[in-house]
């Protein structure tokens, strides 16, 4: 696996310089290539170690531009729950035209990709990717569109029938994953290597597989994972393009870091990136980010920082482009405090000047303002902080099931209380806060609600099936269930997952709705206690 090998294709995307600049001073790097060495180091002592630092430092942003910035997650800012200012909970919303925006504003910056959720059974966030990725191809936009797709084959089906063709794979391997899954890390290499296998097969032309939890899974499991992947798309004369490696709970060091990536090169898995999505559990994301950039460059390997809208994500969230460049020149400010003015007009430089006439920073300064204003238009209120309160909400079904498939699992072991809530709780959350905390809620009013959202909501509403004629009316009336069959037998599994399809939908076709909506459409299938008096001995129904 050559440095050549693992170059990003280029997509709109500048290559970094194969020769160094004709005067100034320069510094040896890992690739083999010299840089001039920043203009505000003219005149300080080239053997201190903070001018190495600083040297190095100020090439990430060359870096950082030689690969399109990374990937701009639309997907995990959609993931992120929180209260509104009304005290309700709420997923975060974002408009078809506020998307749109949010694309311009990343593809006058040079950012190389965006990430959008699959929407597998989601007739109106299919259209929704749809429209997105037509309207960019439309008005000749360099950016591209890569779809986050679970090792599922209908989400891949989905993500390619909507125009993907870049699709970004994840499956769970660390311990905890494997126990809800019940399954070994040979089956989960497995299925990662039928999914890659099938997307290649249907189109993909670019292919991620990402190891969700990276960080937990132990490092036999890890090579183990990686070694039965290589073998199986080896012997299908199969390749992967990227490998990403999430901190899913946000606990990684640069160290675990180099360990995975040590493990990537001893398997030799081909691959041309690598991607790092880190959480921001400790409050550590700015800083991880930047020394995992600093390795890759020294390393040679092209590495796709992940961002997402001012860094809302999954719990506090991730990271945002602004706050990643903030945190390489504030690290250079720290280097060389008198030097601030020139710092700052080197990195105004060095960022350059859009094909507008605008100046980069000031067109990131503009996007976040308008980030912000999507928050004031939705009262969405997001806390980057550790411990947030965001901690405590589930929003998107695949982590509300694996929340409650963690609980059980500690109360088979014989925990119970907050043990027993604790590892529920640490599925999806590395830093548990000091007190004790309920299991993670499930939010309804969200894009990513499943079925376990919705028998969260039902059960602690101590809701039952209406009676059947009841419910194929309701079903008869809907446009938008594109798998009803009205001879299937009504389950509350089936119940379940048809409400999570419309919560899904409507959140889209209304641009976000309340929790009460939410609970409205519940209603529509499930009668409260009141209403049960007068069918009170209709059996409760498994099966109707």
């Amino acid at each position: 696996m050559t440095t050549d090998d693992r170059r990003l294709p280029t997509n709109g995307q500048r290559p970094a310089p194969e020769e160094p600049p004709a005067s100034g001073s320069a510094w040896p790097v890992a690739n083999g290539r010299a840089q001039a060495a920043p203009p505000f180091l003219a005149g300080e002592n080239p053997a201190q170690e903070r001018y190495h630092e600083a040297s190095e430092l100020f090439a990430l942003f060359d870096y950082l531009k030689a690969q399109g910035f990374g990937v701009f997650s639309i997907r995990e800012s959609l993931q992120a729950v929180g209260e509104r200012i009304d005290g309700t909970l709420q997923g975060f919303h974002l408009s078809a035209d506020e998307a749109c925006q949010c694309i311009e504003y990343m593809d006058s910056l040079g950012v190389g990709v965006v990430e959008l959720p699959a929407y597998p059974a989601n007739r109106y966030g299919q259209a929704l990717n749809r429209q997105l990725i037509g309207g960019a191809q439309a008005a000749g936009l360099a950016i591209e569109f890569a779809a986050h797709a679970r090792c599922v084959a209908g989400d891949i089906q989905a993500a390619y029938a909507a125009g993907f063709r870049r699709v970004h794979l994840y499956i769970g391997t660390s311990k905890i994953k494997q126990a809800t899954a019940h399954k070994t890390i040979a089956q989960i290499a497995a299925a990662a290597a039928q999914s890659i296998v099938h997307a290649r097969a249907i189109g993909f032309t670019s292919v991620r597989i990402s190891t969700e939890d990276a960080f937990r899974t132990t490092l036999d499991d890890y090579e183990a994972f990686y070694t039965h992947l290589a073998s199986a798309l080896g012997a299908a004369g199969i390749t992967v393009d990227g490998i990403g490696i999430p901190d899913t709970v946000g606990l990684s060091t640069l160290r675990e870091l180099g360990d995975r990536i040590a493990i990537l090169r001893r398997v030799g898995l081909p691959f041309r990136f690598l991607e790092c999505h880190i959480h921001n559990d400790i409050g550590n994301a700015d800083r991880t980010y930047v020394d995992t950039l600093l390795l890759c460059m020294r390393l040679g390997i092209t590495m796709l920082p992940d961002f997402s809208i001012l860094g809302i994500g999954e719990r506090n969230g991730t990271i945002g482009l602004s706050s990643l460049l903030e945190a390489i020149y504030r690290r250079l400010i720290v280097l060389y405090p008198r030097k601030m003015p020139h710092i700052r007009q080197a990195m105004r430089e060095q960022l350059g000047t859009l094909p507008t006439g605008e100046l980069f920073v000031n067109r990131y300064r503009d996007m976040d303002g308008f980030f912000y204003r999507i928050m004031a238009r939705t009262g969405f209120v997001f806390d980057r902080s550790p411990f947030s309160a965001n901690t405590e909400f589930d929003g998107s079904g695949v982590h509300a099931d694996t929340t409650m498939r963690a609980f059980l699992l500690a109360q088979s072991q014989g925990l119970h209380g907050q043990a027993a809530i604790d590892q529920g709780n640490s599925a999806y959350a590395g830093a548990l806060p000091p007190y004790d905390m309920p299991l993670r809620t499930p939010v309804l009013a969200c894009f990513g609600c499943g079925k376990s959202n919705v028998r969260y909501w039902r059960e602690r509403a101590g809701l039952r099936l209406r009676p059947t004629n009841e419910l194929r009316t309701h079903l008869a009336e809907l446009e938008d269930l594109e798998d009803y069959d009205p001879q299937q037998p009504l389950t509350e599994a089936t119940l379940d997952e048809f409400i999570a399809q419309l919560i899904r939908c409507y959140s889209i076709k209304l641009n976000g709705i309340t929790h009460q909506d939410a609970m409205d459409l519940v209603g529509m299938f499930y009668a409260p206690p009141g209403e049960q008096a007068a069918w009170a001995e209709q059996p409760h129904a498994v099966e109707i």
